[in-house]
């Protein structure tokens, strides 16, 4: 089992979200938890960490293995999670 920590601004958006979104996510942070590696993760290009996609969501995470650690950095939409 991994510990998941979840940017404060990350939480506030989520809340913001409306059902059955929410609902998805939620349950893809509880599956980063338990079961990461059936998850549709991928390490980004270009810079460092790893994005989780959820529908049109898309978590940005830093993974820390030595610690079994997974911290949830951003939350954005598909069009807007790659912007920097």
């Amino acid at each position: 089992m991994w510990n998941v920590e979840i940017d404060k601004a990350v939480q506030n958006k989520i809340k913001k979200i409306p059902e059955p979104e929410k609902g998805r996510i939620k349950q893809a942070i509880i599956k980063l938890r338990d079961m990461p590696e059936l998850l549709d993760i991928k390490k980004l290009v270009g810079r460092s960490g790893y994005r989780l996609r959820v529908g049109k969501w898309r978590l940005i995470i830093d993974i820390y293995e030595e610690k079994k650690l997974i911290s949830v950095r951003s939350l954005d939409s598909r069009g807007q999670a790659y912007k920097d």
